[in-house]
Protein backbone atom coordinates (compact mmCIF):
# COMPACT_ATOMS: atom_id res chain seq x y z
CA UNK A 1 0.00 0.00 0.00
CA UNK A 2 1.44 3.17 -0.95
CA UNK A 3 0.97 6.48 1.78
CA UNK A 4 -0.46 9.40 0.80
CA UNK A 5 3.41 11.32 0.81
CA UNK A 6 4.17 8.63 -1.57
CA UNK A 7 1.60 9.18 -4.16
CA UNK A 8 2.38 13.22 -3.49
CA UNK A 9 5.83 12.68 -4.70
CA UNK A 10 4.56 11.30 -7.72
CA UNK A 11 1.69 13.44 -9.00
CA UNK A 12 2.34 16.51 -11.14
CA UNK A 13 3.02 20.12 -10.17
CA UNK A 14 -0.29 21.97 -10.20
CA UNK A 15 -2.06 18.59 -8.49
CA UNK A 16 0.38 19.07 -5.59
CA UNK A 17 -0.59 22.52 -5.56
CA UNK A 18 -4.32 21.71 -5.31
CA UNK A 19 -4.17 19.07 -2.93
CA UNK A 20 -1.58 21.35 -0.84
CA UNK A 21 -4.19 24.21 -0.82
CA UNK A 22 -6.92 21.99 0.45
CA UNK A 23 -5.49 19.74 2.93
CA UNK A 24 -4.00 23.31 4.61
CA UNK A 25 -6.90 25.08 4.54
CA UNK A 26 -9.10 21.71 6.45
CA UNK A 27 -6.77 21.99 9.20
CA UNK A 28 -7.43 18.03 9.42
CA UNK A 29 -4.44 15.80 9.62
CA UNK A 30 -6.55 12.73 9.87
CA UNK A 31 -5.63 9.59 6.83
CA UNK A 32 -7.89 9.42 3.89
CA UNK A 33 -9.91 6.74 4.08
CA UNK A 34 -9.49 3.81 1.38
CA UNK A 35 -5.45 4.79 0.86
CA UNK A 36 -4.86 2.05 -1.56
CA UNK A 37 -4.65 4.21 -4.43
CA UNK A 38 -2.16 3.22 -7.25
CA UNK A 39 0.27 6.57 -8.10
CA UNK A 40 -0.33 6.15 -11.80
CA UNK A 41 -3.57 8.42 -13.38
CA UNK A 42 -4.66 10.18 -10.32
CA UNK A 43 -6.99 13.00 -10.25
CA UNK A 44 -8.54 14.87 -7.96
CA UNK A 45 -12.78 15.84 -8.37
CA UNK A 46 -14.68 18.48 -6.73
CA UNK A 47 -18.60 17.22 -6.01
CA UNK A 48 -21.58 18.90 -4.89
CA UNK A 49 -24.32 16.87 -2.82
CA UNK A 50 -27.51 18.68 -1.86
CA UNK A 51 -28.58 17.88 1.89
CA UNK A 52 -32.59 17.69 1.39
CA UNK A 53 -32.94 16.43 5.15
CA UNK A 54 -33.15 19.74 7.17
CA UNK A 55 -35.74 20.55 9.34
CA UNK A 56 -36.20 23.30 12.65
CA UNK A 57 -36.23 21.75 16.15
CA UNK A 58 -36.67 23.41 19.28
CA UNK A 59 -34.70 23.04 22.36
CA UNK A 60 -35.53 24.08 26.01
CA UNK A 61 -33.57 27.41 26.36
CA UNK A 62 -32.45 28.99 29.44
CA UNK A 63 -32.33 32.34 29.71
CA UNK A 64 -31.31 32.74 33.17
CA UNK A 65 -28.02 35.00 33.95
CA UNK A 66 -27.36 35.56 30.21
CA UNK A 67 -24.51 38.24 29.24
CA UNK A 68 -27.26 40.51 28.26
CA UNK A 69 -31.07 40.40 28.73
CA UNK A 70 -33.47 42.02 26.46
CA UNK A 71 -36.74 43.56 26.35
CA UNK A 72 -39.31 44.85 23.89
CA UNK A 73 -41.75 43.72 20.94
CA UNK A 74 -40.63 43.65 17.80
CA UNK A 75 -43.20 43.07 14.35
CA UNK A 76 -40.37 41.20 11.80
CA UNK A 77 -42.15 40.72 8.33
CA UNK A 78 -39.72 37.67 8.06
CA UNK A 79 -39.30 36.15 11.71
CA UNK A 80 -42.77 37.16 13.13
CA UNK A 81 -44.08 39.00 16.42
CA UNK A 82 -41.77 38.65 19.45
CA UNK A 83 -42.09 40.27 23.05
CA UNK A 84 -39.58 40.14 25.60
CA UNK A 85 -39.59 41.08 29.04
CA UNK A 86 -35.87 41.54 30.99
CA UNK A 87 -36.17 40.75 34.66
CA UNK A 88 -33.50 42.09 37.11
CA UNK A 89 -32.85 41.79 40.82
CA UNK A 90 -30.24 44.43 42.00
CA UNK A 91 -27.87 43.43 45.44
CA UNK A 92 -28.90 44.80 48.61
CA UNK A 93 -25.50 43.73 50.10
CA UNK A 94 -23.33 46.36 51.74
CA UNK A 95 -19.77 47.34 52.11
CA UNK A 96 -19.91 48.12 55.38
CA UNK A 97 -22.00 48.35 58.50
CA UNK A 98 -21.57 51.80 58.10
CA UNK A 99 -23.31 51.97 54.89
CA UNK A 100 -27.10 53.92 55.13
CA UNK A 101 -29.05 55.29 52.66
CA UNK A 102 -31.17 58.56 53.76
CA UNK A 103 -34.55 59.74 54.06
CA UNK A 104 -34.70 62.29 51.16
CA UNK A 105 -32.54 59.10 48.75
CA UNK A 106 -33.19 59.28 45.11
CA UNK A 107 -32.93 55.58 43.45
CA UNK A 108 -32.27 55.55 39.66
CA UNK A 109 -31.92 52.13 37.53
CA UNK A 110 -29.00 52.98 34.60
CA UNK A 111 -28.94 51.01 31.73
CA UNK A 112 -26.45 50.42 28.81
CA UNK A 113 -28.19 49.82 25.55
CA UNK A 114 -25.52 47.52 23.64
CA UNK A 115 -28.30 47.04 20.38
CA UNK A 116 -31.03 47.62 18.99
CA UNK A 117 -33.84 45.36 17.14
CA UNK A 118 -36.76 47.12 14.86
CA UNK A 119 -37.26 50.44 13.17
CA UNK A 120 -35.15 53.33 13.98
CA UNK A 121 -38.55 55.76 14.63
CA UNK A 122 -40.61 52.57 16.26
CA UNK A 123 -41.90 54.18 19.49
CA UNK A 124 -39.63 52.57 22.22
CA UNK A 125 -41.73 53.38 25.43
CA UNK A 126 -41.01 51.11 28.45
CA UNK A 127 -42.26 50.41 32.00
CA UNK A 128 -40.47 49.33 34.86
CA UNK A 129 -42.67 46.97 36.53
CA UNK A 130 -42.53 45.09 40.34
CA UNK A 131 -42.23 41.40 40.05
CA UNK A 132 -44.64 39.49 42.32
CA UNK A 133 -43.28 36.48 43.04
CA UNK A 134 -39.63 35.06 43.70
CA UNK A 135 -38.26 33.53 40.86
CA UNK A 136 -34.76 31.63 39.98
CA UNK A 137 -32.52 32.84 37.36
CA UNK A 138 -30.74 29.57 37.47
CA UNK A 139 -33.78 27.80 36.59
CA UNK A 140 -35.42 30.17 34.05
CA UNK A 141 -36.19 29.45 30.56
CA UNK A 142 -37.18 32.18 27.70
CA UNK A 143 -41.05 30.61 27.82
CA UNK A 144 -41.35 30.64 31.41
CA UNK A 145 -43.80 33.65 32.39
CA UNK A 146 -43.02 36.41 35.25
CA UNK A 147 -45.57 36.94 37.59
CA UNK A 148 -45.82 41.15 37.75
CA UNK A 149 -47.00 42.70 40.80
CA UNK A 150 -50.66 44.35 40.83
CA UNK A 151 -52.40 47.56 42.41
CA UNK A 152 -55.43 47.09 44.04
CA UNK A 153 -57.54 48.40 41.05
CA UNK A 154 -55.20 45.65 39.39
CA UNK A 155 -53.50 47.77 36.93
CA UNK A 156 -49.53 46.60 36.89
CA UNK A 157 -47.53 48.12 39.53
CA UNK A 158 -45.23 50.61 37.16
CA UNK A 159 -42.27 52.26 39.31
CA UNK A 160 -40.80 54.14 36.69
CA UNK A 161 -40.92 54.75 33.04
CA UNK A 162 -38.70 55.63 29.95
CA UNK A 163 -37.91 55.70 26.43
CA UNK A 164 -35.17 54.80 24.47
CA UNK A 165 -33.28 57.23 22.12
CA UNK A 166 -30.01 56.91 19.79
CA UNK A 167 -27.79 57.64 23.56
CA UNK A 168 -26.03 54.61 24.14
CA UNK A 169 -27.78 54.24 27.68
CA UNK A 170 -30.41 55.60 29.96
CA UNK A 171 -31.41 56.25 33.40
CA UNK A 172 -34.91 55.84 35.12
CA UNK A 173 -35.90 57.06 38.13
CA UNK A 174 -37.81 54.57 40.42
CA UNK A 175 -40.57 55.42 42.76
CA UNK A 176 -40.53 56.75 46.14
CA UNK A 177 -42.48 53.99 47.36
CA UNK A 178 -39.83 51.38 45.75
CA UNK A 179 -37.38 53.20 47.17
CA UNK A 180 -38.69 53.31 50.69
CA UNK A 181 -38.98 49.70 50.81
CA UNK A 182 -35.09 48.86 49.61
CA UNK A 183 -33.75 52.16 52.03
CA UNK A 184 -35.97 50.12 55.01
CA UNK A 185 -34.79 46.74 54.32
CA UNK A 186 -31.41 48.24 53.27
CA UNK A 187 -30.64 50.09 56.29
CA UNK A 188 -31.10 46.93 58.52
CA UNK A 189 -28.20 46.40 60.59
CA UNK A 190 -28.22 42.60 61.00
CA UNK A 191 -27.44 40.92 57.31
CA UNK A 192 -29.27 37.43 57.87
CA UNK A 193 -32.61 39.86 58.20
CA UNK A 194 -32.02 42.07 55.50
CA UNK A 195 -31.14 38.98 53.09
CA UNK A 196 -34.20 37.18 54.28
CA UNK A 197 -37.01 40.31 53.90
CA UNK A 198 -35.47 41.49 50.70
CA UNK A 199 -36.28 37.88 48.81
CA UNK A 200 -39.60 38.14 50.71
CA UNK A 201 -40.83 41.62 50.10
CA UNK A 202 -38.47 42.56 46.94
CA UNK A 203 -37.82 39.62 44.19
CA UNK A 204 -36.78 42.10 41.69
CA UNK A 205 -38.17 44.10 38.94
CA UNK A 206 -39.32 43.70 34.65
CA UNK A 207 -38.84 45.84 32.20
CA UNK A 208 -41.48 45.67 29.67
CA UNK A 209 -42.34 47.04 26.69
CA UNK A 210 -45.75 49.41 27.21
CA UNK A 211 -48.41 49.76 25.06
CA UNK A 212 -47.59 50.46 21.35
CA UNK A 213 -43.68 49.48 21.56
CA UNK A 214 -42.70 48.13 18.28
CA UNK A 215 -38.46 48.54 19.13
CA UNK A 216 -35.98 45.73 21.21
CA UNK A 217 -32.99 46.74 22.82
CA UNK A 218 -30.52 44.70 24.80
CA UNK A 219 -28.94 45.65 28.04
CA UNK A 220 -25.20 44.23 29.00
CA UNK A 221 -26.17 43.00 32.83
CA UNK A 222 -22.90 43.71 33.95
CA UNK A 223 -23.10 47.49 33.07
CA UNK A 224 -26.55 47.70 34.94
CA UNK A 225 -26.34 49.49 38.13
CA UNK A 226 -28.82 50.85 41.06
CA UNK A 227 -27.55 54.13 41.39
CA UNK A 228 -28.35 55.38 44.92
CA UNK A 229 -28.16 58.91 45.62
CA UNK A 230 -28.33 59.06 49.61
CA UNK A 231 -28.79 62.99 50.56
CA UNK A 232 -27.86 64.51 53.40
CA UNK A 233 -23.92 64.66 53.57
CA UNK A 234 -23.79 60.58 52.98
CA UNK A 235 -22.13 59.11 50.06
CA UNK A 236 -24.04 58.24 47.05
CA UNK A 237 -24.23 53.71 46.22
CA UNK A 238 -23.96 51.62 42.96
CA UNK A 239 -25.33 48.23 43.11
CA UNK A 240 -24.85 45.59 40.54
CA UNK A 241 -27.69 43.23 39.40
CA UNK A 242 -27.33 39.71 41.37
CA UNK A 243 -29.61 38.04 39.06
CA UNK A 244 -31.46 38.38 35.73
CA UNK A 245 -33.04 36.65 33.03
CA UNK A 246 -35.56 36.97 29.94
CA UNK A 247 -38.90 35.94 29.00
CA UNK A 248 -39.66 35.45 25.16
CA UNK A 249 -43.25 35.12 23.93
CA UNK A 250 -42.47 34.19 19.70
CA UNK A 251 -45.15 33.61 16.91
CA UNK A 252 -42.85 33.06 13.98
CA UNK A 253 -43.26 32.25 10.75
CA UNK A 254 -44.53 28.25 9.11
CA UNK A 255 -41.24 26.39 9.62
CA UNK A 256 -42.80 23.37 8.59
CA UNK A 257 -42.63 24.15 4.78
CA UNK A 258 -40.70 21.95 2.45
CA UNK A 259 -37.73 23.19 1.05
CA UNK A 260 -38.01 26.95 1.79
CA UNK A 261 -35.54 28.81 3.82
CA UNK A 262 -35.34 27.79 7.98
CA UNK A 263 -35.23 30.71 10.78
CA UNK A 264 -32.86 29.99 13.47
CA UNK A 265 -32.35 32.32 16.96
CA UNK A 266 -29.21 32.16 18.63
CA UNK A 267 -31.65 31.21 21.69
CA UNK A 268 -31.49 27.74 21.12
CA UNK A 269 -35.24 27.82 20.72
CA UNK A 270 -35.01 27.00 16.75
CA UNK A 271 -32.07 24.86 15.74
CA UNK A 272 -31.25 23.71 12.07
CA UNK A 273 -31.41 19.94 12.29
CA UNK A 274 -29.56 17.87 9.33
CA UNK A 275 -29.80 14.52 8.74
CA UNK A 276 -26.78 13.32 6.99
CA UNK A 277 -25.99 10.34 5.80
CA UNK A 278 -21.90 9.85 6.08
CA UNK A 279 -21.66 6.54 3.67
CA UNK A 280 -19.72 5.69 0.61
CA UNK A 281 -23.18 5.37 -1.28
CA UNK A 282 -23.99 9.17 -0.46
CA UNK A 283 -20.46 10.43 -1.02
CA UNK A 284 -19.53 9.06 -3.61
CA UNK A 285 -15.98 7.93 -2.40
CA UNK A 286 -14.22 7.28 0.56
CA UNK A 287 -10.92 8.59 -1.05
CA UNK A 288 -11.58 12.49 -0.05
CA UNK A 289 -9.21 15.23 1.54
CA UNK A 290 -11.77 17.46 2.26
CA UNK A 291 -15.99 17.33 2.87
CA UNK A 292 -16.96 20.60 3.66
CA UNK A 293 -20.71 21.38 4.59
CA UNK A 294 -21.82 24.83 3.34
CA UNK A 295 -25.17 26.75 4.55
CA UNK A 296 -25.90 30.12 3.49
CA UNK A 297 -28.12 33.08 4.54
CA UNK A 298 -31.43 34.42 2.70
CA UNK A 299 -30.00 37.75 2.02
CA UNK A 300 -32.85 38.17 -0.25
CA UNK A 301 -35.60 37.19 1.81
CA UNK A 302 -34.21 38.88 5.24
CA UNK A 303 -34.50 41.81 3.20
CA UNK A 304 -38.04 41.34 2.00
CA UNK A 305 -40.91 43.74 3.22
CA UNK A 306 -38.34 45.10 6.25
CA UNK A 307 -38.81 49.86 6.38
CA UNK A 308 -35.10 51.26 4.95
CA UNK A 309 -34.64 52.08 8.77
CA UNK A 310 -35.15 48.31 10.31
CA UNK A 311 -32.03 47.00 11.82
CA UNK A 312 -31.49 43.56 13.06
CA UNK A 313 -28.56 42.54 15.53
CA UNK A 314 -26.62 39.65 13.88
CA UNK A 315 -23.79 37.06 14.96
CA UNK A 316 -21.21 36.35 12.67
CA UNK A 317 -20.29 32.96 13.72
CA UNK A 318 -22.23 29.62 13.21
CA UNK A 319 -21.75 27.09 15.98
CA UNK A 320 -22.97 22.88 14.84
CA UNK A 321 -23.37 20.73 17.68
CA UNK A 322 -23.41 16.75 16.69
CA UNK A 323 -26.18 15.03 18.90
CA UNK A 324 -28.49 12.43 19.52
CA UNK A 325 -32.12 13.90 19.07
CA UNK A 326 -32.45 12.92 22.70
CA UNK A 327 -29.31 15.23 24.09
CA UNK A 328 -31.10 18.52 22.85
CA UNK A 329 -32.29 19.41 25.91
CA UNK A 330 -28.18 19.43 27.29
CA UNK A 331 -27.23 21.42 23.98
CA UNK A 332 -26.85 24.38 25.97
CA UNK A 333 -24.24 22.71 28.75
CA UNK A 334 -21.71 21.52 26.25
CA UNK A 335 -19.38 22.83 23.54
CA UNK A 336 -20.34 23.10 19.74
CA UNK A 337 -18.26 20.68 17.63
CA UNK A 338 -18.01 22.92 14.89
CA UNK A 339 -17.73 26.78 13.97
CA UNK A 340 -17.31 28.48 11.38
CA UNK A 341 -17.66 32.27 10.53
CA UNK A 342 -19.38 34.00 7.74
CA UNK A 343 -17.73 34.59 4.74
CA UNK A 344 -18.95 37.96 3.34
CA UNK A 345 -18.27 37.61 -0.13
CA UNK A 346 -21.52 35.19 -0.31
CA UNK A 347 -23.23 35.34 3.08
CA UNK A 348 -22.44 31.34 3.64
CA UNK A 349 -20.85 29.56 6.52
CA UNK A 350 -18.36 26.19 5.50
CA UNK A 351 -18.18 23.93 7.69
CA UNK A 352 -15.05 21.78 8.05
CA UNK A 353 -16.67 17.82 8.48
CA UNK A 354 -13.53 16.16 6.94
CA UNK A 355 -13.01 14.50 10.43
CA UNK A 356 -16.35 13.28 11.32
CA UNK A 357 -16.58 11.89 7.72
CA UNK A 358 -13.69 9.73 8.41
CA UNK A 359 -14.61 8.54 12.05
CA UNK A 360 -18.40 7.41 10.56
CA UNK A 361 -16.89 5.50 7.74
CA UNK A 362 -14.34 4.16 10.01
CA UNK A 363 -16.92 3.36 12.88
CA UNK A 364 -20.06 3.28 11.02
CA UNK A 365 -23.42 5.37 11.73
CA UNK A 366 -25.78 5.54 14.71
CA UNK A 367 -28.68 8.35 15.46
CA UNK A 368 -26.57 11.38 16.09
CA UNK A 369 -27.20 14.44 13.75
CA UNK A 370 -26.26 17.89 13.65
CA UNK A 371 -27.38 20.65 14.71
CA UNK A 372 -27.04 24.35 13.66
CA UNK A 373 -27.14 27.76 14.74
CA UNK A 374 -25.70 31.36 13.79
CA UNK A 375 -24.50 33.04 17.35
CA UNK A 376 -24.24 31.90 21.22
CA UNK A 377 -27.21 32.11 23.65
CA UNK A 378 -25.86 35.27 25.51
CA UNK A 379 -29.24 36.56 26.26
CA UNK A 380 -29.69 38.99 22.89
CA UNK A 381 -32.81 37.96 20.13
CA UNK A 382 -30.60 37.34 17.10
CA UNK A 383 -32.25 35.28 14.10
CA UNK A 384 -30.80 34.23 10.60
CA UNK A 385 -32.82 32.92 7.87
CA UNK A 386 -30.80 29.62 6.53
CA UNK A 387 -31.14 28.70 2.82
CA UNK A 388 -33.20 26.18 1.66
CA UNK A 389 -33.76 23.44 -1.13
CA UNK A 390 -35.89 25.84 -3.04
CA UNK A 391 -33.11 28.70 -3.53
CA UNK A 392 -31.48 28.48 -6.57
CA UNK A 393 -27.66 27.84 -6.41
CA UNK A 394 -27.54 28.38 -2.49
CA UNK A 395 -28.77 25.60 -1.34
CA UNK A 396 -27.48 23.54 2.01
CA UNK A 397 -24.82 20.81 0.55
CA UNK A 398 -21.50 18.83 1.24
CA UNK A 399 -18.68 20.22 -0.87
CA UNK A 400 -16.66 16.85 -1.49
CA UNK A 401 -12.60 17.19 -2.88
CA UNK A 402 -11.70 13.11 -3.58
CA UNK A 403 -9.06 11.43 -5.47
CA UNK A 404 -9.75 9.08 -7.82
CA UNK A 405 -7.83 6.96 -10.72
CA UNK A 406 -8.61 7.88 -14.00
Amino acid sequence: MHTFDGILNRLTLPLLLLLAVGLVSSCDDTPIVGGDLSADDVTVNSDSLLISSLSVVSSPSFSGNRTFVTTGRVEDPVFGDMTATALLRPSISRESEADTIGENAVVRLSLNISSRYGAETARSDFEVVEIARQWRSSSWRYDSIPALAKNPDMSRKVVGRFSITDADSVTVRLSEEWTGKYREIFNRRTSTLRDSLYRADMPGLAIVPAEGTEKMFSVQVSRARLLIESGGGMRDLSKEISSSAISLEKEGPDEAAPGSSKPVFNTRGSMLELDIDFTEEFLGTTNFSRVELVLYEDTLRMKTGIPADFERPRFETMLVYFLNPDQLNFAIAVDPSFQATRRAEDSSYRVNLTNLANERLRNGGDDRRLYAVVGGNDGRLIPTLLSGLDSSERQPKLLITSISKE
